[in-house]
């Protein structure tokens, strides 16, 4: 049976990409009068319940035209992002090497191909080679991000706690948008995504210099480096130790074990001496 694949409702919920997450996993649900135009599924997938159901939400999707679809940084992208959302959640109810979600999305194709709203609708239409994307996890991540670009820089400015999780948050796509940015600029330019245009202006690295939060943090780095964990009159530092604090507070531990190992040994050869001059 399929599961509905809830994303993290981390703060990053007022991005678009993630928003239209939500959205689809959280709010796209009534669903039963739809069901019908999945009868064209074959025998052993309109039997299964989830994947009848994920059916009928590509049905009410396409039928239904919701407004969400008009909000300025989904009316280019959101058939896509449908199409990525749609095999994600065939994707992780099969391991890594099943077939079945291929198999699945193309009856899908096939099903909506004898519905003739289908064949005459301009709201989306399934992209039969999401299936085969290569990477297709890291593109979806990437194509998010640079959906994201312009809300991250200007919600990362109302606070200094949200800026941080913003700086964490570009600072993990570095990886991939450098990953892509090599495969596009290459000769062999196979793997490199469609939408990659929309990505070119959009590097992370240059995005972190524009973030207020990236001189703070570098700030508190220096602040945490020259602050002691502790003081003489018994106030402690707020501050998380370092690698180095807890390397040192391991070598105060560990001398301060065999000093004492060391006084108890001097003890009791003490003690002995003391009885045999007795």
């Amino acid at each position: 049976m399929i599961k509905i694949i809830y994303r993290n409702r981390f703060s990053y919920i007022e991005l678009p990409s993630e928003k239209f997450n939500d959205w689809l996993n959280f709010n796209f649900i009534n669903i039963p009068q739809y069901s019908s135009d999945c009868n064209f599924l074959k025998d052993s997938y309109k039997q299964n319940s989830g994947i009848k159901r994920l059916c009928a939400r590509v049905i009410k999707y396409i039928k239904s035209k919701p407004s969400i679809l008009n909000q300025e940084h989904l009316k280019e992208h959101h058939c896509n992002l449908f199409n990525y959302w749609i095999y994600e959640q065939l994707a992780n109810e099969y391991d890594d090497k099943s077939t079945e979600p291929v198999f699945i999305f193309a009856d899908f194709l096939h099903t909506l191909s004898r519905l003739q709203y289908y064949n005459n609708n301009t709201i989306c239409k399934l992209d039969s080679r999401i299936a085969t994307i290569q990477d297709r996890k890291e593109k979806k991540e990437l194509y998010e991000y640079c959906i994201d670009y312009k809300t991250i820089f200007n919600k990362s400015q109302f606070s200094t706690d949200k800026c941080n999780n913003y700086c964490t948050y570009v600072k993990n796509k570095i990886q991939i948008y450098e990953k892509f940015q090599n495969l596009c600029t290459s000769h062999d330019r196979r793997n490199c995504p469609d939408f990659y245009e929309i990505c070119k202006d959009k590097d992370p690295k240059l995005l972190l210099n524009k973030l207020k939060c990236k001189d703070e943090m570098e700030k508190e780095k220096q602040q945490l480096k020259g602050t002691p964990d502790s003081d003489l009159s018994g106030t402690t530092s707020n501050s998380f130790p370092g690698i180095q604090s807890v390397s040192d507070m391991g070598n105060v531990f560990l001398g301060v074990v065999v000093t004492s190992m060391t006084s108890g040994f001097l003890y009791k050869v003490n003690i002995n001496l003391i009885k045999i001059n007795k």
